[in-house]
């Protein structure tokens, strides 16, 4: 239900964004561009999370064994590059139509932006209203769900925070319209079209850092070193650990997996199973919901370094 909400947000958009676009050319506002790209982006930020919604309904499959996870931070690259590198271009334009002003067709600034500023503020609304009901739902899961979902909402939140922004800078490309109108300052349009793409490199180039180092496998979880030492080391029995992976494939979810190697050989399956039970314990309470501890004796680290030498 939520994802056919959302769909129908991006159809309305979609279609300001293309007559935005028709009606900035036309009139030879660059402003109305820049706003009409903007919009672009935050579609794109929709479609992310429509994917996410869609995608984590899957199953996983023996050809895809951890399912779709990465989609999501491939579509957040994919938007905030094309965003990253068409603003820059904005820039430049901007620029030059400041040095080299042409006559603009103000009315045509004034009706896109009213109708964009209400199909903005409509959107916004649609997409708040949505993520105030849906945390309402949030007392009826368990905690590991819970947090799930308030990963999903937090998307939500996020489009409506965009959609909000989009609602001001129409606002902006209103105000120039009129300023334009009534006064034939040109270049006023130069000037917004360079705030404008400043402020959506400044939200964007964020978004291109995460999304692009989370497509590495870098380690993008909140947990400290410090933290994660004293949490597997809070049990007398854990000698050491190694072969430590955190990764963090997608809004949702946090990756963990390493070895710990027993000080004491002679422990059973369930004195074992309590330890690293344990540990898991404390790794949810910090947002991990993939966790994987192999566990290792003395005897297993010392033939490994053994065979490691003769080779």
């Amino acid at each position: 239900m939520k994802g056919n909400k959302i769909i129908w947000i991006i159809i309305f958009n979609l279609a300001i964004i293309v007559s935005e676009i028709f009606f900035g050319i036309l009139s030879n506002s660059y402003a109305l561009v820049a706003d009409a790209l903007h919009n672009t982006g935050d579609v794109m930020a929709l479609v992310i999370t429509f994917i996410a919604i869609k995608l984590g309904q899957r199953q996983t499959t023996f050809k895809f064994t951890f399912g779709f996870l990465k989609a999501e931070m491939m579509a957040a690259f994919v938007n905030s590059l094309f965003l990253t590198l068409t603003m820059l271009y904005m820039i430049y334009e901007g620029i030059n139509r400041f040095f080299n002003p042409v006559a603009i067709e103000s009315t045509y600034m004034i009706v896109m932006g009213t109708i964009a500023i209400i199909a903005n503020g409509l959107s916004a609304y649609f997409l708040n209203k949505m993520n105030v009901s849906h945390s309402h739902h949030h007392h009826e899961h368990h905690h590991h769900h819970e947090h799930e979902e308030k990963k999903s909402d937090a998307n939500i939140k996020s489009a409506y925070l965009h959609m909000l922004s989009d609602t001001l800078i129409s606002v902006g490309v209103v105000l120039a319209g009129v300023f334009i109108l009534f006064f034939k300052i040109y270049y006023i349009d130069s000037i917004l079209t360079i705030i404008f793409s400043i402020y959506i490199l400044k939200h964007s180039y964020p978004l291109l850092k995460d999304s692009f180092l989370s497509l590495l496998d870098a380690n993008m979880t909140e947990i400290s070193i410090e933290d994660l030492d004293s949490i597997i080391k809070s049990d007398e029995s854990v000698l050491e650990y190694n072969d430590l992976h955190l990764y963090k494939p997608s809004s949702k979810y946090n990756f963990i997996s390493f070895h710990i190697v027993l000080k004491d050989n002679k422990l059973n399956l369930g004195e074992v199973e309590e330890i690293t039970e344990k540990m898991k314990e404390k790794l949810r309470e910090h947002h991990f919901n993939h966790i994987l501890i192999q566990v290792d004796s003395k005897s297993h680290i010392k033939n490994t370094i053994n065979c490691q030498m003769e080779e």
